[in-house]
């Protein structure tokens, strides 16, 4: 049985005002920046962006469907696109914003949510021509990516092509 004198005193503040510090995250952070991302990282970014993408499409669809709508309500029939008409589209997108996020802001949505940025060699943001061409071999050849799996330095093959890299920011 203990006593009173060996009880600790009771605590005067409140429990969140002796909480221990918190982690030193933005330590963390500085070590990683910089760096090349690998596979998962970029592979995330992109299946945001794809998203992304899709959801551009869709709005597509609908302010042409309700277009078509205002024009001529009572004959009124939605659009029936063939997939590879959308697919065409849907890549088109895909390259348009691509080539937009990474000349104006230096990354896309995905990239943006997961912490990277395309840069070039020299860690300078690209630009309008680069940012095309690399949106144009990133959309057509997307599993140039994988290389990066290979690459000892994190490149994937645009990347190597063009001598741009995916950055941690």
């Amino acid at each position: 049985m203990t006593t009173a004198d060996e009880r600790p005193p009771p605590s005067t503040g409140r429990p969140w005002h002796e909480a221990p510090a918190p982690l030193p995250v933005a330590a963390a952070r500085a070590g990683i920046r910089g760096a090349r991302a690998g596979l998962v990282t970029r592979s995330l970014a992109n299946v945001v962006d794809v998203l992304v993408v899709a959801l551009l499409v869709a709005g597509g669809y609908a302010a042409v469907s309700a277009a078509r709508f205002l024009l001529s309500p009572t004959t009124f029939t939605f659009p029936a696109a063939a997939p590879a008409t959308l697919l065409l589209l849907g890549l088109g997108v895909q390259a348009v914003y691509f080539t937009v996020t990474w000349a104006v802001a230096g990354r896309t949505y995905g990239d943006r949510l997961l912490g990277l940025r395309v840069a070039d060699d020299r860690g300078a943001r690209l630009g309008w021509k680069r940012c095309a061409t690399r949106a144009a071999l990133c959309t057509i050849f997307p599993i140039g990516l994988v290389w990066v799996l290979v690459s000892g330095e994190n490149r994937s093959v645009q990347d190597l092509l063009l001598r741009t890299s995916a950055l941690y920011d």
